[in-house]
């Protein structure tokens, strides 16, 4: 009798302890299953914030392209409106200048010197006119040094003496309109001349 009570009690100690063991696992499982539920969340957090923060810089990129786009618009608009008399000015230069070209010629008779006169009135006219709209010709003189941006050299000569090129003779008259070169001066230039290498000298003279 007395073993069957200590069998009974040794079972029942058995199934405590496998209560026990089974209620701790449950718990262990638990805690996993709760980590396991928040690092899913923090992750999923984290893909969201990063979705967000990308979504974030391509507005601001699609905006500053946008903005981008704008200016170019305005600026290439208010260009168009600034040179838009330009063709025609360009078109008007030529006969312009052949007019002046014409009254600033040594008359042969007292006659035609009156002709010359009224048209280089009229020539100075037109000049005005243009020149109010932006218009200017550009200071071109003999012994100027050359510039390239508003001069085109037609002729070169080498001088000695010089450092830089240096215009010799002003065959046409240049312009600008407002900050462009409408049409550039025509220009004889003389340049530095070159000198010859010492060794290549002696060389050629076979020393």
């Amino acid at each position: 009798m007395a073993q069957k009570e200590i069998k009974k009690e040794d079972e029942a100690k058995v199934d405590s302890k496998e209560e026990v063991k089974e209620e701790t696992e449950a718990k262990s499982n638990k805690k996993e299953k709760k980590i396991t539920k928040e690092d899913k969340l923090k992750e999923e957090i984290a893909r969201l914030e990063k979705a967000l923060k990308d979504e974030k810089e391509k507005n601001l990129r699609e905006i500053a392209e946008m903005q981008t786009t704008k200016r170019r618009l305005k600026e290439a608009e208010i260009n168009n409106r600034k040179y838009a008399a330009m063709p025609i000015i360009e078109e008007l230069i030529a006969p312009i200048d052949m007019l002046l070209a014409v009254v600033n010629s040594e008359a042969p008779s007292e006659e035609i010197k009156n002709y010359q006169l009224g048209f280089q009135m009229i020539a100075g006219q037109l000049l005005n006119i243009l020149e109010k709209d932006g218009l200017k010709a550009i200071p071109c003189e003999v012994d100027m040094e050359f510039d390239p941006k508003h001069m085109q050299a037609l002729t070169t000569e080498e001088v000695e003496g010089i450092d830089n090129p240096k215009i010799t003779k002003v065959l046409q008259k240049g312009y600008m309109y407002k900050d462009r070169v409408l049409k550039p001066v025509m220009v004889n230039v003389a340049i530095p001349k070159k000198v010859e290498n010492k060794e290549e000298i002696k060389e050629e003279k076979g020393e």
